[in-house]
Formats: C-alpha cells, structure tokens, sequence
C-alpha cells in the first residue's frame, strides 16, 4: 500500500513489502543490512544532544509571548512569526 500526498512517495513504502492481513498493512519485509541502518538513524535521533539555538529560542520573551498568543487565538502565519525571533 503505497501512499501518495502531494504527489510525494514515501521511499520506505515504495522499497519494502507489505504483509497484509485481512487488507489491513502489518508488517514490512525488510533485509537485515537495513534494519542494521534504520536502527542507527533512530538511535541517533533519540539520542541526539540539544541544540544550543533551541535553548536560547525556548528561553526568550519573544517566543513565550508567541506561545501564548497562539494558544489563545491561533495563527496561520506562525511560521513567519517565529522566523520573526
């Protein structure tokens, strides 16, 4: 079962198998050599230090006041407002 968003292909379901059961997607087939790879990308996401902009970011006035005017009337425009800081 290969998903299609924006006409994008998601490179994990387009390479590996599917098991299905009763229609419903399971399980991946995937080869060892690339479970050993998947496994060391996951490994080091999780356990990926902090970044030191992420620090400072989360610690400034101007991002907790975003925060708080979203949470109270959300933005379409977070974005931009956040590239703002």
């Amino acid at each position: 079962m290969i998903r299609k968003v924006a006409g994008l292909v998601n490179p994990l379901e387009a390479e590996f198998p599917v098991v299905l059961e009763k229609g419903t997607p399971k399980a991946l087939i995937v080869d060892l050599a690339v479970f050993q790879r998947l496994k060391i990308l996951l490994d080091n996401l999780l356990n990926k230090e902090p970044e030191p902009e992420d620090a400072l970011i989360a610690a400034s006035e101007s991002f907790q006041r975003l925060l708080t005017l979203n949470k109270a009337e959300p933005s379409s425009d977070w974005r931009r407002e956040l590239y703002e800081i």
